[in-house]
């Protein structure tokens, strides 16, 4: 009986199963295009610039110079250059007092004639480093001033990474791959105010400006060649001019000037020597600040807000970027 009941069922029949279309996207091809021409050029444009080599040479210089731009330092200059001042004084005092004739202390004679043009070389030379003393100390606290190549490199590089995926990969990836390009953006965006970037640029202008005279190859042999005047005219201070009859203040100085020149050769030398090994340094870091000298703005100055703008642009270019639903046309 249960098996009549049920037979004589009428059950309706089930409705037909329908699929919701899955709601059209469409790829911004214009911004994840731009985006991918940007990442090439951030890849790109350090490496065949030459940023790397710039940044790092600048680096080496300023690591090289710590010694000499402390207080301490430079008052021991200081304290040479009135030695070898008064000691000059001293010896003329001397050729003076006891009528030396010239071309007996041939050593001596061209200390003499030099001294003033020594002296006032010398002390200009210690006026330009003491005034970049506050300026080099901005640049040095710049921190990692010789990764930002890689910085902008790597950031390039996932730009590259999130333009392709944005234009060609799965659509279920562009969220994550914005968020990713933003990062690295972000990170570009906000070193220069992390790292004091941006005040050191402007100082690094300065010191350049202040250093330029005397970081050539044309200063750094005349210094030689001063140097070379020295050590001669000590060597004849020490040696024959001892016979010549002296006393009194000039004696003192003399003495003083002996007595002090090994120490006070040996800071003239190393200064030589740093200023000589860094000139090369300079230059490049010299090229950095005029890579856009043909806009009329200082490259050093630039470069953090370049780093700013680029790491805003390519933000924007990524958010642009993102696959969204097409419209329906109503």
């Amino acid at each position: 009986m249960d098996a009549e009941v049920l037979g004589a069922l009428d059950l309706p029949a089930a409705p037909p199963v329908t699929r919701v279309a899955a709601a059209a996207t469409v790829r911004p091809r214009r911004p994840a295009v731009a985006l991918l021409c940007l990442g090439v050029i951030l890849t790109v444009a350090p490496i065949a610039g030459g940023l790397f080599s710039k940044v790092a040479a600048g680096k080496q210089m300023i690591d090289r110079f710590a010694p000499y731009l402390t207080s301490d330092t430079l008052a021991r200059y200081d304290s040479d250059i009135a030695t070898l001042r008064r000691g000059a004084a001293g010896v003329s005092d001397v050729y003076a007092n006891q009528h030396v004739s010239p071309g007996r202390f041939p050593g001596l004679d061209q200390f003499r004639v030099q001294s003033a043009a020594i002296d006032n070389r010398a002390a200009s030379l210690l006026m330009r480093v003491r005034s970049s003393q506050a300026d080099y100390q901005q640049v040095a606290d710049i921190g990692g001033f010789d990764r930002i190549p890689f910085l902008i490199v790597i950031a390039g590089a996932v730009t590259i990474y999130g333009g392709c995926v944005l234009r060609f990969g799965a659509r279920r990836r562009s969220r994550s791959t914005v968020l990713l390009v933003v990062a690295a953006s972000a990170a570009v965006a906000v070193y220069p105010f992390i790292s004091n970037f941006d005040s050191g640029a402007r100082a690094g202008r300065q010191m350049i400006s202040k250093l330029s005279p005397v970081m050539t190859t044309d200063q750094v042999r005349q210094l030689q060649d001063d140097f070379i005047v020295l050590v001669t005219a000590d060597g004849e201070l020490e040696t024959t001019f001892s016979a010549v009859p002296h006393s009194g203040p000039a004696a003192t100085e003399i003495h003083a000037l002996v007595r002090k020149w090994p120490a006070l050769s040996a800071d003239l030398a190393s200064l030589v020597g740093t200023i000589n090994d860094n000139v090369g340094n300079f230059n490049q870091l010299k090229s950095l600040d005029s890579l856009t000298s043909g806009i009329g703005v200082s490259g050093l100055r630039a470069f953090p807000w370049m780093l700013v703008g680029v790491g805003a642009l390519t933000a924007m270019l990524s958010a642009a970027a993102l696959p969204r639903r097409r419209k329906e046309n109503r």
